[in-house]
């Protein structure tokens, strides 16, 4: 266990990867085919509002692809695991949310903001 980590590491996320950990933090896991679609439309969402950066482009392949570069990035640095299929928050992530919020409380949208105050 990495009882030594910190949530507010949260905070240097860039802003895919933070679209993607909020995704983890409100659903905890999500098998890969499911995570991968509701990330793509999320970010097309947030483009079509004008949100500018997560994306070099907009095209759906592209999308995808950062987004499995983003995944695999955030699982070499200890934020998420993947195994049989399934993303979910690293072990030292669900602990600290046990101990900040009580639970985890899955469905329910926790801004990486919210958490490290």
């Amino acid at each position: 266990m990495e009882t030594s980590r910190s949530l507010k590491e949260l905070l240097s996320l860039g802003k895919l990867e933070r679209l993607v950990m909020e995704y983890f933090l409100k659903h905890i896991s999500a098998g890969e085919i499911v995570a991968i679609l509701d990330l793509k439309e999320e970010v097309k969402k947030r483009l079509s509002l004008g949100e500018q950066g997560l994306v070099s482009e907009p095209e759906d392949a592209v999308i995808v692809r950062e987004l499995y570069v983003i995944l695999a990035s955030l699982i070499k640095r200890g934020f998420l695991v993947y195994n049989n299929g399934v993303y979910r928050l690293s072990d030292w992530i669900i602990s600290a949310l046990k101990s900040k919020l009580g639970g985890l409380y899955p469905g329910r949208s926790k801004p990486i903001e919210k958490l490290v105050e």
